[in-house]
């Protein structure tokens, strides 16, 4: 995918610069496989050519990556011969033409991906430097605010941060505190070259804030602060407009590569298993469908997503006292909360549904595998009908599958997406709470007194059922009832109120009114006022950018939840109806050829449809073709949720797994009322046709 501006083009800088941040790399110790890979084979010591050791020392220092050029030109070619070897010995062993050049291309494919993995974990860093920046400017803007300290608002966002930046900047602390530095801007500046290219507008906003030390005016302060916010968030704007923009064409490739040439190869699926037994290798092709296929929109999927500028804060529940850890579900029986673990607990009823379709295929592999040709043919027709016990044998298989994959998702996600949209619309309504605060105390109400009014406010508009109202009355009964301030009614030992609402984004603006409320009720509505309004900025960005990822949403969530169900429970139906037709026809054709004398049914020794079928014994059976498409199906629906997912939420795993299950449970619900409706219409018009 291409570079969305000129921002993405890496800055030179100097040699002396290179080797400080190559230093400070290859300080710690090597993590990770491909980090160990390349420690390993750069004792091979394959030095690149000059120009290619001179852009991977960039691609290391830009993604933090504890590997030389010298290693990864080592760990390449070390790949491409191991892998070399040994697809050149296994050539011996396999006489398909498809395997043998998947196995000549195989070795290529590694070495292209290792000798580049430093280029795209260079891009990713920058990426997720971009998803850090908004919230660090955020809150260096929210701490200065209320406090002229720009080296206590550097060290308040930090602690409030995770990323790469963050990772610099608590470096550039432990500097400054060993006396490596003079000043905090000093140590900063020492990675400002390298923030260039991660996300320019950060190191202008950073840059912004620097000022409002020398800035004498409250009012100049206060422009300062909302200009460096304003400018991260709209060139994020722009960034998005034009990341939207260029992954329409990525889209686009993805809908033909992963929907609609499969969908066409898999309405040629039951043709091919029937006519072309013998030049194909269905089994590959099964395989390639519900393995390769998959993998390969995966990783693309991945790579478009991994691109995505940052722009939304994902909230985070992982401070909720109420959920259990990752990858477990929590259910109470009676006084006892039992942790459950989410995949044994998936797989297991997803075994015990497909048990019933799985060992009918064992049985069926060991009866074809074992009798004789004139049996094996009779199998198949079997296996063709239209009737129950074969629908049953297909939903019990195909369902199996999908319900593992539908609890796996929806049991991870289930208590935590409420938890995560109660955050949400806290925050959201929070925005407007701490305005409404603001202008109470800014008119000089104490702040007990503000407080009520607030309430009032909710309650005159009907609002009591939001969350932040909740908030409110239990914070004023509080302070009104135990005569605590509001610090203490909202961070003591003994109340500690902000705990019933997880939220980290709320938690640190409340600490920052809280530290304000001690200045006075003046000072604490200004500050109320001005969180308001740096919040409401970025919420303001945000529905622009869902604005901009509506029509690409909607089209994503259509093929997701309707076009490949429907597409492919036609198509399961059509399987066998394609063979009882044949089956049809050959009857009928024998029973003209005994009307009119003529012996035409049999030609040496083959039945008219043994003709038009081939051999009964490398046929695949209509069934088994069937459980293949809706595997097919099932993995499809996964991978363009997690594509919808990605680009209107960004990283949020708690989001993308409750897409993932929502859309399964719609798209399959969809798939098996098509499969079933298909039958039956299939059905009645074979018993029309039926001589």
């Amino acid at each position: 995918m291409g570079k969305p501006s000129q921002e993405a083009e890496k800055p030179k800088i100097s040699p002396e610069y290179m080797e400080f941040l190559l230093a400070e790399i290859r300080a710690r110790k090597p993590k990770g496989f491909y980090e160990r890979l390349c420690k390993l084979a750069e004792k091979l010591r394959l030095n690149p050519p000059k120009q290619f050791a001179e852009k991977l020392n960039y691609d290391v220092v830009y993604s933090g990556l504890n590997v030389t050029p010298t290693g990864v030109f080592s760990a390449s070619f070390l790949l491409l011969f191991i892998f070399s070897f040994v697809c050149f010995f296994f050539s011996f062993l396999i006489s398909d033409v498809a395997l043998l050049i998947i196995l000549a291309v195989l070795p290529i494919v590694l070495f292209w991906y290792v000798f580049t993995y430093p280029s795209y974990q260079a891009e990713v860093t920058r990426i997720q430097a971009g998803n850090e920046a908004i919230k660090l400017i955020l809150y260096m803007a929210i701490y200065l605010k209320s406090n002229p300290s720009f080296e206590g608002a550097v060290q308040f966002a930090v602690q409030h941060s995770k990323g790469p930046i963050s990772d610099d900047i608590r470096k550039a602390f432990w500097d400054l505190e060993t006396g490596k530095y003079r000043t905090v801007e000093e140590a900063l500046g020492v990675y400002s070259q390298k923030w260039v290219w991660w996300n320019e507008d950060f190191v202008r906003s950073l840059n912004l804030l620097y000022t409002i030390l020398v800035e004498p005016s409250e009012k100049g302060r206060e422009e300062i602060l909302k200009k460096a916010l304003d400018h991260i968030l709209i060139t994020t704007h722009r960034k998005m407009k034009a990341y939207v923009e260029e992954i329409s064409g990525p889209i686009s490739i993805l809908h033909i590569l992963g929907l609609l040439l499969p969908a066409l190869g898999i309405v040629m699926f039951p043709m091919i298993a029937i006519f072309l037994q013998n030049s194909v290798s269905i089994p590959q092709l099964i395989v390639g469908y519900i393995v390769f296929l998959p993998i390969l929109n995966l990783f693309f999927v991945n790579r478009l997503l991994r691109k995505r500028p940052g722009a939304f804060m994902a909230p985070d529940v992982s401070k909720h006292p109420d959920l259990p850890p990752p990858n477990f579900f929590a259910v109470k029986i009676g006084k006892v909360k039992l942790i459950v673990p989410v995949f044994l607990l998936s797989l297991l009823v997803g075994m015990i549904t497909m048990m019933y379709g799985a060992y009918h295929f064992l049985n069926l592999g060991m009866t074809i595998s074992s009798l004789p040709p004139d049996i094996v043919k009779k199998v198949v027709l079997e296996e063709a009908g239209i009737n129950v016990k074969n629908f049953l044998v297909v939903t019990s298989f195909v369902g199996g599958f999908a319900i593992f994959f539908i609890l796996n998702y929806y049991l991870r996600s289930v208590q935590r997406i409420k938890v995560r949209n109660e955050i949400k619309e806290i925050e959201r309504d929070f925005t407007a709470c701490m305005f409404s605060l603001g202008n109470f105390f800014s008119e000089g109400y104490p702040i007990e007194f503000g407080i009520g009014k607030a309430i009032d406010e909710y309650r005159r508009l009907g609002m009591e059922k939001r969350p932040t109202y909740g908030f409110l009355v239990r914070l004023y009964e509080t302070m009104k009832n135990f005569g605590v301030s509001f610090k203490s009614a909202l961070f003591g030992e003994r109340f500690m109120l902000i705990k019933h609402y997880h939220s980290v984004l709320i938690e640190d603006t409340m600490r920052i009114l809280a530290d304000a409320s001690e200045k006075g009720s003046y000072f604490l509505g200004t500050v109320a006022k001005t969180l308001s309004n740096y919040l409401e900025s970025i919420y303001t960005i945000e529905d622009r950018i869902r604005e901009l990822l509506a029509e690409t949403r909607s089209s994503i969530k259509m093929q997701a939840s309707f076009v490949i169900p429907m597409i492919n429970g036609i198509i399961m139906a059509l399987s066998a109806f394609i063979v009882n037709m044949l089956r049809i026809l050959a009857e009928m054709i024998g029973k003209i050829q005994q009307m009119f004398g003529i012996s035409l049914s049999r030609m040496a020794g083959k039945d008219l449809l043994t003709i038009l079928i081939g051999n009964y014994e490398n046929m695949v059976p209509s069934t088994l073709l069937q459980a293949v498409i809706g595997i097919y199906t099932v993995e499809a629906i996964a991978i363009f949720s997690i594509l919808l997912s990605g680009i209107e939420n960004g990283i949020d795993p708690v989001a993308k797994d409750w897409e993932i299950s929502n859309n399964l449970i719609k798209g399959m619900a969809l798939f098996f009322l098509i499969y079933l409706v298909a039958l039956f219409v299939f059905g009645n018009i074979l018993t029309s046709v039926q001589p």
